[in-house]
């Protein structure tokens, strides 16, 4: 039975999954010129091991971009990478991510296979941002948020969305990625792309049915 949980994840049984945890993206920005504290990796472990607690994990999958940077492996990308595994006392499985592409070289000293794809009672788990044709997958990828302007302020949440209601697409892990407004952008992943029924659920603190994607935005068009 798959459950989706306001930690940003879903669980399969004893299984957690969780995507887009962009470590690592600190020093990307500041390779931009865009200074910004180093301060995501704790976070990412502290919720991290609040999650495999709560729900009494045995096993966790990280459904793609574990790092940051296209291009290499930067120098806190190691030491994020290396940070997160060392704190974690479960099996843990890894995608590839399109961010990925150097990430071998990191986790092969933890004897962890950067995989394609990974099975979990009948789920299929990717990143999302090539196409796959399984009829029930996991997905990352989009970072999916709902943006709303309420009384002149306005509010962003993450989300989950359901695809033809058998595919999950997760929200980031990531706070440092803020996420795309579903109402106003158009989905990235071949996957989401051709989706005939999307069902949005949001989350804050707890997780919230919205309704159908299509419903949403022509209630923002109106």
């Amino acid at each position: 039975m798959l459950r989706l949980i306001p930690e940003m994840g879903v669980l399969i049984e004893k299984t957690a999954v969780i995507s887009d945890l962009h470590l690592g993206i600190e020093n990307a920005m500041q390779n931009s010129g865009i200074a910004l504290p180093r301060m995501q990796i704790m976070d990412v472990i502290e919720r991290t091991k609040r999650l495999l607690e709560k729900y009494d994990v045995e096993k966790l999958v990280i459904a793609g971009d574990l790092k940051h940077e296209f291009g290499e492996n930067l120098p806190y990308e190691w030491d994020d990478v290396r940070s997160f595994l060392n704190s974690l006392d479960v099996e843990v499985s890894v995608v590839r991510g399109n961010h990925d592409n150097f990430l071998a070289a990191i986790l092969k000293d933890y004897s962890i296979e950067l995989k394609e794809k990974e099975v979990v009672k009948g789920y299929t788990i990717v990143h999302g941002h090539k196409d796959c044709e399984e009829r029930k997958l996991i997905l990352g990828h989009e970072h999916p948020a709902i943006k709303i302007r309420f009384r002149g302020a306005n509010y962003s949440f993450p989300c989950f969305l359901v695809l033809n209601d058998t595919q999950i697409v997760l929200p980031a892990f990531s706070k440092l990625v803020a996420g795309s407004d579903i109402l106003q952008t158009e989905f990235l992943s071949p996957i989401v792309k051709r989706a005939e029924k999307i069902e949005v659920y949001a989350v804050e603190s707890e997780i919230f049915y919205l309704g159908e994607l299509r419903v949403l935005r022509n209630i923002l068009q109106a």
